[in-house]
Formats: structure tokens, C-alpha cells, sequence
């Protein structure tokens, strides 16, 4: 039994881990387009616009084919195996960093039924990804 809890929290890991590098991949992406602005216009453009990089986020479309933006093939088609919500709560709670009830909150459901829904997320892919 505990080498069953290893393995699921090393899985966790390995999935946090995972969709943070993807983030800082994004970002890197997008960080010559700051680099090639002055400092300072880019720090007034900020102040005038604070939520223009908003723009680095993916869209619920986007969310709901989550698996595109994972470039390791097996975990991306584990993670094709998911629903849309599941994608949502997963994305929201690894990249945008919000926890159970920030998430609850956007979508109209309760911290536990979050919670819950990103449990059995990762168990289901922690399944997809073991059965591959």
C-alpha cells in the first residue's frame, strides 16, 4: 500500500512539475516581445493596461485541448483521456495557481467537489498514463 502512495505522489510530481515547465516555456516564448520594448515604456504600458498579460493564459478552447500543449507524447495522451472540467481544474490549479476555492468559485462548484474533481483527474491519468 504505501508503494502505491509513492508512486501517486511521485506521478503529482512528475505532473506539477510538468505543467510549470510548460508555463515557463510559454513564458520564455513571449519574452522577447518585452525585450525588444524599453524598460520604462514597457512599465507605463503596465501601469496604463495592468491586465495585458492576461494574454499569455489559454482560453477555455484552448484548456479544453490542453493535451497540444504538452510536449512529452504519453502524458499528452493521458491527458487527452480527461474531460474538458477535469482540464479546467487541473490548469487552473497547476498554472494559474489558484487553489480549491478560487477555482470553486469561478466555475459554481464547492472547494471539496474541486478538490474531488482534481483527484480523480490526476488518478485518471496516473491509470491512462500506466496503461500505455
Amino acid at each position: 500500500m504505501s508503494s502505491e502512495r509513492k508512486v501517486s505522489r511521485m506521478f503529482i510530481r512528475y505532473m506539477q512539475q510538468v505543467l510549470r515547465n510548460e508555463r515557463i516555456n510559454m513564458y520564455k516564448s513571449h519574452l522577447n516581445d518585452f525585450k525588444e520594448m524599453p524598460l520604462e515604456y514597457w512599465l507605463l504600458e503596465e501601469i496604463a493596461e495592468p491586465y495585458h498579460l492576461d494574454d499569455f493564459k489559454l482560453t477555455d478552447d484552448e484548456i479544453a485541448t490542453l493535451e497540444y500543449f504538452i510536449e512529452d507524447d504519453q502524458l499528452s495522451e493521458a491527458v487527452a483521456t480527461l474531460t474538458t472540467a477535469d482540464k479546467m481544474v487541473l490548469y487552473h490549479y497547476y498554472y494559474s495557481e489558484l487553489n480549491d476555492v478560487e477555482i470553486g468559485n469561478r466555475t459554481g462548484k464547492t472547494s471539496q467537489g474541486v478538490n474531488k474533481r482534481r483527484r480523480r483527474a490526476l488518478a485518471r491519468i496516473k491509470k491512462a498514463y500506466n496503461n500505455m
